[in-house]
């Protein structure tokens, strides 16, 4: 009985001489559209996840071409820009944003000798089938040759299109940064 009451004792100190400082809570999402408009872009939007990647030099990384906020998409043209100098584009492959639809096409066409990469995507057949909300256009995979951050733009001339060939306002461009250390 006595060993249990120094037991008390002890275990009341510990709780109430401990200074226990709890991290807040960080929620950052670079998908979420709220946290895009306070970064400054607007939606819908055409965005990279990450935004922020570093690599070794010589080793390979993935960076995903997001559609954000989208009501009502049925096509993309999306384009690309990449520092050629320091990034070589190994492949590209196609996302989930349109994976609802029973026949898609989705192209991909790079240049490297301008640093450029042309993405194609639309529904095939009749249906004037369209996706809405945010998703994964492409996955981007690139092998760093040199040291240095290389920055991944959106061309403002991309294209959004509904069922019906009208184009949608991409209201925002995000941009990439690949590290290489």
């Amino acid at each position: 009985m006595r060993c249990i009451k120094y037991l008390l004792i002890a275990l009341t100190f510990l709780l109430f001489s401990c200074d226990v400082t709890v991290p807040p809570e960080v929620y950052e999402n670079p998908l979420d559209e709220e946290q895009q408009e306070e970064n400054g872009v607007d939606t819908p939007a055409l965005v990279f996840y990450p935004d922020d990647v570093t690599v070794n030099i010589g080793y390979a990384t993935d960076v995903q071409v997001f559609a954000l906020g989208l009501d009502n998409l049925a096509g993309a043209h999306v384009i690309v820009k990449y520092d050629r100098t320091k990034l070589e584009l190994l492949g590209v492959t196609e996302g989930d944003f349109f994976s609802s639809a029973a026949q898609t096409m989705f192209i991909s066409e790079d240049d490297p000798t301008t640093g450029t990469l042309d993405i194609y995507y639309t529904y095939l057949g009749g249906d004037s089938t369209a996706v809405n909300g945010t998703g994964a256009l492409a996955i981007l995979q690139f092998a760093t040759s040199l040291g240095g951050q290389s920055i991944l733009r959106y061309d403002n001339s991309s294209e959004f299109a509904d069922p019906d060939d009208v184009p949608i306002v991409i209201a925002g461009y995000g941009e990439g940064v690949i590290n290489a250390q």
